[in-house]
């Protein structure tokens, strides 16, 4: 009733299509619709380096698949995720990469030169009081989200417009 009040549309019919829609495709293209596009590249947003210095965590959830703390603890690990089925999976401790004592940066370098090589990057683990040495043969770099303007009527800058 409200809506109808701003905008007369059968505004009932239009929510529950998608509050209740539960089929094979997603509305992924909504973004592109108002004027955007997401896109991916290897620079973190500023909210995404925020993100990563208050919660000391990095994030490669759009890359490997996988979130990993200060001291090397996987925190979160996407559900058949390529790092996943390599069993770097949470609760596992990552302690080194590639030879290389475990940081954040030492596993963004592994990430970023694996674009050039066909090896898999390795990383021993540790589990609970298991070693483990596993390999995850990803080469996609590093891989950071942004929506940026894409073509058409910017639909979604208007409506984020602030009310003057």
């Amino acid at each position: 009733a409200t809506l109808n009040a701003v905008q007369p549309y059968d505004w009932a019919t239009f929510l529950r299509t998608r509050l209740e829609y539960t089929g094979d495709t997603l509305p992924e293209h909504g973004i592109e619709g108002g004027g955007w596009k997401l896109v991916y590249d290897e620079t973190p947003t500023p909210f995404a380096k925020t993100a990563e210095k208050i919660r000391k965590t990095v994030n490669f959830a759009y890359s490997l698949g996988i979130q990993v703390d200060d001291k090397g603890v996987v925190t979160d690990s996407q559900w058949e995720g390529i790092a996943a089925k390599a069993g770097l999976v949470p609760g596992v401790t990552i302690v080194a990469v590639n030879g290389k004592d475990y940081s954040a940066q030492v596993l963004k370098d592994a990430v970023t030169a694996a674009k050039s090589t066909t090896t898999p990057i390795e990383f021993l683990v540790k589990n609970i009081d298991d070693y483990q040495t596993m390999k995850v043969d990803y080469h996609g770099g590093l891989k950071y989200p942004h929506l940026v303007r894409g073509e058409g009527k910017d639909l979604i800058g208007a409506i984020a417009m602030p009310k003057k």
